[in-house]
């Protein structure tokens, strides 16, 4: 009995602590995000087997104008991403606690013209000779401003 009450007065605490698939976890580390109403341009991100925070950043301005927390196995879609060139940078712990940080080595693409692509749909899947490689990036990098 005395195991049960703890289980009932903890359940709530821990249900609480745990981040939720895009929730803006470093609010206080990013600039306000930037979105464009009149596009419906997207990315797509099909996230894999650990939790993972995912940062768009801006190539010409050098600047991060989304982020989200992905829970694992999820999926989360940035909207309404601005005319321009972006790449992705990720953050994540590994089972012993150690944060890795990264960056897309190519960008992507949104121009003006309605005619082009306007979406992109990254799977995170660890793949040899896949069609997206990263380099590794250090905490200063991830939390450019």
């Amino acid at each position: 009995m005395k195991n049960l009450l703890f289980l009932l007065l903890f359940i709530p605490l821990f249900s609480f602590s745990q981040y939720y698939t895009g929730q803006r976890v470093f609010e206080d580390k990013f600039p306000v995000e930037r979105i464009d109403k009149d596009r419906s341009s997207y990315l797509l991100i099909k996230n894999s087997d650990l939790d993972i925070i995912v940062a768009l950043k801006d190539v010409n301005r050098d600047v991060v104008i989304q982020h989200a927390y992905i829970r694992a196995r999820d999926n989360y879609k940035f909207k309404n991403i601005p005319i321009g060139k972006y790449v992705c940078m990720y953050m994540w712990t590994d089972s012993l606690g150690k944060r890795h940080y990264s960056i897309d080595d190519q960008y992507m693409d949104f121009p003006e013209e309605v005619t082009s692509y306007a979406y992109y749909e990254i799977t995170m899947e660890k793949s040899i000779g896949g069609n997206l490689s990263q380099t590794s990036i250090d905490e200063a990098d991830f939390f450019i401003q």
